[in-house]
């Protein structure tokens, strides 16, 4: 018997069972079968998909658990808002052609709808990782403050790395680190710790590291009235982001030991700012 008699793909074709023109769908979504030529994916809201997900969907296939697939159908186009792997998964079993699937299409929703709807589906499966998420945030545009961030972050000239990272300059590709800096500066502070940060180092790739971001979030929380940063700019161009790293991986709080480390260079060995680290 064939592997693929075994899995008992759905059968190909091209026909497509749409509705008459005259049915409108309706909300929470509608149940129709459509050919797989019809249905749109790869959104930018969506992670990729991965062929290792394919297999496995092939592997422990099941008819008998096949959900319908989340479309939106929207701008005379059937989106696939979930199931793009089961998708992969049919059409392989199938040779590679396009099978029928059964589908649950929704009407009336925008794409950062569907954005959100995304997010929110896939927190039953396996989680999205920071990027994914918080770039599924950004399309929905549902979250203030990621929203925020990343006004903030394009403002200072700065690119926040929401795909994978190239390494270019002046590319932030932390997501959990500079979050935090947001949470814990607030929107001003914020965007000045940036500023501070790329008139020091021009965007260079170490200057924008994790451990640094949340180094320079606590020292500039800790001196924010008493920082002059013309005096921060010029003092810090000349140490590379390269030795506070070196210098940094003395200690064990990341945080920490590399606001203290920025303090000392500001300080250039003097005792211009106090030592008031609390933690």
């Amino acid at each position: 018997m064939s592997y693929r008699k075994r899995h008992e793909p759905p059968k190909t074709g091209q026909q497509t069972f749409l509705p008459p023109a005259e049915v409108e769908y309706s909300n929470p979504g509608a149940i129709r079968t459509l050919s797989t030529s019809r249905l749109t994916s790869g959104l930018h809201y969506q992670r990729p998909v991965e062929q290792k997900n394919v297999d496995k969907l092939i592997h422990h296939w099941n008819s008998l658990e096949l959900y319908p697939v989340i479309v939106s159908f929207r701008d005379g186009k059937f989106n696939v808002v979930d199931g793009q792997n089961r998708i992969a998964a049919m059409r392989q079993m199938a040779g590679g052609g396009d099978v029928i699937v059964p589908c649950m299409i929704y009407t009336g929703m925008t794409y950062e709808q569907e954005a959100e709807l995304y997010a929110k589906l896939d927190k039953g499966k396996r989680p999205l990782t920071p990027r994914q998420h918080t770039k599924a945030l950004i399309e929905s545009g549902s979250d203030a403050s990621v929203m925020e961030i990343k006004r903030l972050v394009e403002d200072v000239g700065f690119v926040w790395a929401l795909k994978e990272p190239t390494g270019e300059p002046f590319e932030i590709a932390p997501i959990r680190a500079l979050m935090n800096a947001y949470q814990l500066l607030g929107g001003d502070a914020f965007s000045r710790m940036l500023s501070l940060m790329a008139g020091a180092w021009q965007g260079t790739p170490n200057s924008l590291r994790a451990s640094m971001l949340s180094g320079m979030a606590l020292f500039v929380k800790t001196y924010e009235a008493e920082l002059h940063d013309r005096t921060f700019i010029r003092r810090m161009s000349a140490v590379s982001p390269e030795e506070i790293i070196r210098l940094g991986r003395i200690e064990t709080d990341v945080g920490l030991r590399f606001a203290r480390i920025i303090l000392d260079k500001y300080n250039g060995g003097g005792a211009e700012l106090p030592y008031r680290f609390k933690r």
